[in-house]
């Protein structure tokens, strides 16, 4: 996955650039902003963001690989050196930043390795933190109907089916005796994506199995596993339940976008919950024919073009076995929250959100 957008006219000045790194569980990103402090606030503008994808989720007893931390200090420098030469922005002015989808027990060996080679200490997010800088860049917060603009999040929640992690959360409207209201964020999450549900569903079935056992452990482990935890996330924060408009985004929800309707390259795509099941019969039942959508009823040779390159991107991110995890995760977050009935919406670029609010926190202080 990859945005970059134009930048407004005129040179940026050094103090109006900033950059982030982000390490995830299945990729590192890089994101550069323009912050330009005006009459009414701040500005920012995407300048450049860019996705390598590593196999830091791929841990081995627990622990992140020797091989895995250095291709990610690699890619971080090769980043930072980037942020520096390409887009001049200021050693000071670019962060370094960990998912928490990381989950392997040496993180300092991640930062240490990554101190090594651009001097820098990076910070480690919590689930919390992480959704609520999510929620911010996600959901947008207001909508209209005719003239009249309604408070968005208000009556919406936010899932991110990740990797390494599966989070979301809310905004909740908290009233003030003098003033106007402000929110409370309510968030969840759990140790269990796309990629760590595979690395489970393997310990059960043997990481040579075939496919039809890995389809039945995984679905032996949904009920035991995956779903007892939602279930449990729910009954103390009702609001993932009640809320009627979903905002969901994601790898799987990426793939799912991706390989179904290729040709949609909106950036707010309408999902249903048809989507979600057909997605999981199809992986399930016939990969090989889901993994290569025909693609010759595009006509328009420009987003032709751009699927291809994303279903491509698809095929290099996930093995069959993790697009299988990712859809059992998928379909049983669905199930738990109650998505029948509910106005379901992918949020393309949601895989950029948290890192961008980050940075633009950073530059604002």
């Amino acid at each position: 996955m990859a945005l970059a957008q134009a930048r407004r006219s005129g040179t940026p000045l050094p103090q109006e650039l900033y950059g982030g790194i982000e390490i995830g569980a299945k990729g590192i990103k890089c994101l550069v902003l323009r912050v330009i402090n005006g009459d009414e606030g701040y500005n920012v503008s995407i300048l450049n963001a860019e996705v390598i994808n590593t196999t830091l989720v791929q841990t081995r007893d627990g622990k992140f690989t020797q091989q895995a931390i250095r291709d990610t200090g690699l890619v971080v420098q090769r980043f930072y050196q980037r942020l520096q030469q390409d887009f001049k922005v200021p050693t000071d002015q670019i962060n370094v930043i960990a998912s928490s989808g990381l989950i392997g027990d040496n993180p300092q060996d991640i930062s240490d390795e990554i101190k090594r080679r651009i001097g820098v200490d990076i910070d480690f997010l919590d689930i919390e933190t992480e959704v609520q800088l999510t929620i911010a860049g996600t959901i947008p917060r207001r909508y209209r109907v005719g003239r009249t603009w309604y408070d968005n999040r208000s009556g919406s929640v936010m899932v991110d089916v990740g990797s390494g992690n599966t989070k979301g959360g809310y905004q909740q409207l908290r009233q003030v005796a003098i003033g106007r209201p402000d929110y409370d964020y309510v968030t969840w999450g759990m140790p269990i994506g796309s990629v760590t549900f595979t690395n489970e569903v393997n310990k059960l079935a043997g990481g040579d199995a075939d496919l039809q056992t890995f389809i039945k452990r995984s679905q032996e482990l949904s009920t035991t596993l995956l779903r007892p935890s939602i279930r449990s996330e729910v009954s103390r924060k009702p609001g993932l339940l009640n809320r009627k408009k979903v905002y969901i985004s994601g790898g799987i929800v990426w793939s799912m976008l991706t390989l179904l309707h290729p040709e949609d390259r909106r950036s707010y795509i309408p999902v249903t919950l048809n989507d979600i099941n057909t997605f999981y019969n199809r992986i399930t039942t016939n990969p090989d024919a889901l993994l290569n959508p025909d693609l010759s009823g595009i006509r328009n040779a420009t987003v032709r073009e751009e699927a291809e390159r994303e279903v491509e991107s698809v095929r290099n991110t996930f093995t069959t076995k993790n697009l299988i995890s990712g859809a059992e995760v998928l379909k049983a977050v669905a199930n738990e929250l109650g998505f029948p009935g509910k106005t379901l919406i992918f949020a393309r670029f949601g895989y950029l959100s948290w890192i961008l609010n980050y940075v633009r926190l950073q530059a604002e202080q």
